[in-house]
């Protein structure tokens, strides 16, 4: 196999220096693939450099960036935490005076309804006990008023004026005339006697005295 490759490759070379008679033809046919190694050993190194350069570029960004990410994460994290925490610190606080507040004037206010609603009522108490009892003096005092004046002017003025009698007075001076009218439009017979109920008595009780 290596023969035949070598006789091709030679009669490559072959064909190319019989058919071109000038200087330089070898040129393209040896020259540039010599060439053509050398420099890419030049271009493989420059790319080995370049994807090294790439390499380093993509593992130092992706390290710097989940380094920022991570602690930009946890600092966040601690960042709200604390703002949460302090906002129910303050919510805390503000709904514990604001009961406070609150509780001590709802406090006040059945303490101010539970005073005015039982002093004036003492006021009041003592106003009427006191009218009452002016009104019991005064009453008392017309009561004796009238009773010394009916009792003293009254009973003196029937010594000279008596009362005329009535037919239901007894010993008025129509029993002593028997059916005769007499002068005067209040002055009439003797009224009709009703008869009389007789009294059934309850057994073992006082009929005048037992009520229904």
């Amino acid at each position: 196999m290596k023969l035949l490759l070598s006789l091709s490759l030679l009669s490559l070379l072959a064909s190319c220096t019989s058919n071109n008679t000038r200087p330089t033809a070898e040129l393209p046919c040896r020259a540039a693939p010599a060439t053509n190694r050398g420099l890419g050993y030049v271009s493989q190194g420059v790319g080995q450099v370049g994807t090294t350069l790439i390499d380093i570029t993509d593992d130092t960004s992706n390290y710097g960036g989940k380094v920022a990410d991570r602690q930009g994460r946890d600092y966040s994290n601690i960042t709200f935490n604390a703002a949460r925490r302090g906002d129910d610190v303050v919510y805390r606080e503000a709904n514990r005076y604001t009961d406070l507040t609150m509780d001590t004037v709802d406090d006040g206010v059945d303490f101010s309804a539970r005073a005015i609603g039982r002093y004036p009522a003492v006021v009041s108490g003592v106003s009427k006990r006191g009218l009452f009892s002016i009104r019991k003096v005064y009453q008392s005092s017309l009561i004796s008023y009238g009773d010394v004046f009916t009792d003293g002017y009254w009973g003196f003025r029937n010594i000279f004026r008596p009362q005329d009698p009535k037919p239901y007075m007894v010993g008025s001076l129509n029993d002593l005339h028997g059916g005769h009218a007499m002068p005067g439009s209040s002055w009439h017979c003797r009224l009709p006697e009703l008869p009389v109920e007789p009294v059934v008595q309850a057994a073992g009780k006082n009929p005048y005295t037992v009520s229904k």
